[in-house]
């Protein structure tokens, strides 16, 4: 059973609410935070952002929900590691936002500025257009002369990448109704556009792949450490280990961004020698609540004895 936080109540501002954003996320602390963050640039006053995410680990846990409780999302779900299995979300995102319009995103992505105010324009402009995907569609190839730019027209394809997409929650709704409950792994939601006699497009320009994040390897990152303690072996190693940064401690070290003196603990990850498999340090994770730069920071305490 997937753990569920409603979603925040709405302001009551003038254009609050205009339109509510899931991200589905299932890669890891860094590029969540990467993507949280780049979300919440990007998008415009009032809008609703609200994270899905599966199989991630405890410490991914606990920033999501740190983040839920300072208001930075407004609704918050877990789920067991491969339970979607694929579905595109549209059961989900309804009840984790309000807003006219509904966004799925997922974390695989980095977003330009504009994005969603420029789908939104592209839907009001054209009552005919369904649903609007920002990620071509497979097979999908620009035609000749098509210019590489973020103002062009929604371009109408057979098909859509239902990675990334915006379109209108009536739509939405009026879908999950007709569905009566039924569940199938892969969304319909297209066929219903099509058979309602709407048009399917994507937007280019908006979106682009989001490169990974490395961490570094433990054998390799403290090889040169010669005045380091060896490991003795896997026994009791991690009771000899001391964590210097607790997970949402401030901690005085300084911003080289900015020159912040505090900088916050976001993540802390025991490190091992690759070629032993044995807790040799801590890899942490900072970051700077003034200027937002985040900052990795090593403490090796023992070496690899080969």
């Amino acid at each position: 059973m997937a753990d569920r936080v409603s979603p925040a109540q709405g302001t009551g501002e003038a254009g609050a609410a205009h339109a509510g954003i899931v991200a589905f996320v299932s890669h890891g602390l860094p590029v969540l935070r990467t993507v949280v963050r780049g979300l919440r640039e990007t998008l415009p006053p009032g809008s609703e952002l609200a994270v899905v995410a599966n199989g991630l680990e405890d410490y991914d846990a606990t920033y999501l929900l740190r983040q839920y409780l300072r208001g930075r999302i407004h609704g918050l779900q877990y789920e067991a590691d491969g339970a979607r299995d694929g579905h595109c979300g549209l059961d989900i995102a309804p009840r984790l936002v309000s807003g006219e319009y509904l966004a799925r995103v997922d974390d695989t992505l980095q977003f330009k500025s504009g994005w969603l105010g420029r789908c939104i324009e592209a839907l009001e402009a054209d009552p005919s257009l369904g649903c609007l995907s920002l990620i071509p569609p497979t097979g999908y190839q620009r035609g000749r002369g098509r210019p590489r730019t973020v103002h062009v027209e929604p371009i109408a394809v057979d098909h859509l990448d239902m990675r990334c997409f915006v379109t209108r929650r009536a739509l939405v709704e009026q879908h999950e109704r007709q569905r009566m409950g039924d569940r199938p792994q892969c969304c319909d939601f297209q066929e219903y556009l099509r058979t309602a006699g709407l048009r399917l497009a994507f937007l280019p320009g908006l979106v682009s792949p989001l490169g990974v994040v490395e961490l570094p390897k433990g054998h390799d990152a403290c090889y040169h450490e010669a005045e380091l303690p060896p490991h003795e072996g896997a026994a009791g190693a991690l009771q000899r280990l001391r964590q210097a940064y607790l997970l949402g401690d401030d901690v005085l070290l300084t911003c080289l961004s900015c020159g912040g003196t505090e900088l916050e603990t976001l993540a802390a990850r025991i490190r091992f020698c690759e070629r032993h498999q044995v807790a040799i340090g801590f890899w942490y994770e900072l970051r700077c609540p003034e200027c937002g730069e985040l900052h990795y920071k090593e403490d090796y305490q023992f070496r690899c004895p080969e």
